[in-house]
């Protein structure tokens, strides 16, 4: 039963349920597995405590509640959350589940609808260190068949490139979505992706203000400011199981601007597919007036 009600301000555009920080691939180049510190396995909310917490929030009605992890379909109960939570879901995955199971078990009717041309609800990443194009294709086919909005995406590592581009001509073969996104951070020297503030990914520990439209919300329940705070669950604003939760769009003091996690900073699109988006607007810390 829903026991609160707790608004969440209209000028966030993305809110990532994270179920589980466990994934059941472990690429070489994963972000969370490169950016340090991060801890995958956590204490993990139980399915009711998902869907109570997030029925209680109050939000705009083109504003979905994305299951992500981690891979979301690991959390035990996820099928149960999934269908359990009143708001409309976008779905963050790799699609190494069950597919049938997934097409008895959810409605394409219970994923969000956005009425925009390549607008996903379901988006899948594709790795091809770890997972092979054909079954990867024929796996979103059977979803797309089922009445799922399915895009395939994958990432622009150098080394990738021919994968890349056989996964993009199986893709058309099959009326398949399928769109390159940006490799994030650091490798073999050189920074990868388009960021708003890449000055916050240069190691330099420094100070600033910060205020993100990204409402973050842990396995455990709490609620983040960042990314980075998140993946170190250092820093948390709150739970979404309190019951006097209250979630605030205003600027708050950081002192590790220069250790970000690249998801924050970069350039995307924002939930209606506008191009130069980013999660967060950076401000240079006020000086303290001398008395």
């Amino acid at each position: 039963m829903v026991t609160k009600r707790c608004v969440v301000p209209e000028e966030y555009n993305y809110l990532a349920a994270f179920l589980t920080l466990r994934c059941n691939l472990g690429c070489s180049y994963c972000i969370n597995g490169k950016s340090g510190g991060v801890l995958r396995h956590r204490e993990e909310l139980t399915s009711e405590q998902w869907i109570d917490g997030l029925n209680g929030l109050e939000l705009k009605p083109d504003l979905p509640v994305t299951l992500e992890g981690g891979e979301p379909t690991m959390h035990p109960g996820f099928y149960d959350i999934a269908n359990g939570v009143r708001h409309p879901i976008d779905i963050l995955t790799n699609l190494q589940f069950d597919i049938s199971e997934f097409t008895k078990r959810i409605s394409p009717e219970k994923l969000n609808k956005r009425g925009i041309v390549g607008y996903k609800s379901i988006r899948a990443s594709f790795h091809s260190e770890k997972m092979d194009a054909e079954d990867t294709i024929a796996r979103a086919k059977e979803l797309q068949d089922a009445g799922f909005a399915v895009g395939l995406f994958s990432l622009n590592i150098p080394e990738s490139t021919e994968e890349n581009m056989r996964m993009a001509e199986l893709a058309r073969q099959n009326r398949i979505y399928f769109f390159i996104k940006d490799f994030l951070g650091f490798r073999d020297g050189r920074l990868f992706g388009h960021f708003k503030y890449p000055e916050g990914l240069d190691g330099k520990r420094k100070s600033c203000g910060c205020r993100i439209t990204d409402l973050l919300i842990a396995p455990d329940a709490e609620i983040y400011k960042c990314h980075r705070d998140m993946y170190h669950a250092e820093f948390p604003l709150g739970r979404l199981i309190d019951e006097e939760l209250a979630i605030e769009h205003r600027f708050r003091q950081c002192d590790n601007y220069g250790t970000c996690n690249p998801c924050d900073l970069k350039l995307k699109t924002n939930r209606y597919l506008q191009m130069g988006s980013c999660s967060v607007e950076i401000t240079p810390r006020k000086k303290k007036q001398k008395s």
